[in-house]
């Protein structure tokens, strides 16, 4: 059986989750008693849906045995306000045949029954599925913690390298600094001296030219 797509789900106040096969319960009930009254498989097409503040009708091409015919499901409004209409129909009419009161409420308990256990599984599915997705999302997020961590401890160590480098070179310049001060100081020494011998040895020439 191929459910078709609809794109709106309903919410209503009778007990069917809203994570049904078909995302939307009165679709679910509408193709379930379908299926049941045909007793048969039954591919449907795309719905066409209308609504207004008393009743929701929907209509379900569907294929049976080959022959090709339509459902119509008519839902009694719940509460005009928020749009919400009766899970169970009022009103079904299929291949241009509406069910009596008795068939139609034989129909909506046996359907109902169905949608209750289709809708069950389906939300045990989606609770799995749910689960998986958190575990393994966990285990991702567990190993993207440890890559970071990897990745911090890797340049906190090229940070710590770079610092020690640096300090070295610092030092260097120091040392460099202190040589070439030293040598500046030796030089000015030298020099001073070399000026005051050059002065004692002119005043040595000069007594000896005054003798």
């Amino acid at each position: 059986m191929i459910y078709p797509r609809i794109a709106l789900a309903i919410t209503t106040g009778v007990a069917i989750a809203a994570c049904s096969p078909s995302g939307n319960p009165h679709l679910d009930m509408c193709m379930k008693i379908t299926s049941n009254i045909l007793n048969s498989d039954v591919e449907f097409g795309e719905i066409l849906e209308s609504k207004n503040k008393r009743e929701m009708r929907m209509t379900l091409p569907y294929t049976s045995n080959g022959a090709s015919s339509e459902a119509l499901c008519v839902f009694a409004v719940e509460n005009a306000s928020n749009e919400t209409y009766r899970t169970a129909p009022k009103e079904v009419t299929i291949d241009g045949l509406k069910l009596g009161t008795k068939e139609l409420m034989r129909a909506s308990l046996a359907s109902s029954k169905d949608v209750l256990e289709d809708t069950a599984n389906e939300t045990t599915k989606q609770a799995a599925a749910a689960a998986e997705e958190a575990k393994v999302m966990a285990s991702e997020a567990k190993d993207k913690a440890a890559e970071l961590a990897d990745e911090a401890k890797v340049k906190a160590a090229e940070l710590a390298d770079e610092a020690k480098a640096k300090a070295g070179e610092v030092a260097t310049q120091i040392k460099d600094s202190e040589a070439v001060t030293r040598a500046k100081d030796l030089a000015g020494e030298t020099t001073n001296k070399a000026k005051a011998a050059i002065v004692e040895g002119a005043k040595a020439v000069q007594q000896k030219l005054e003798n």
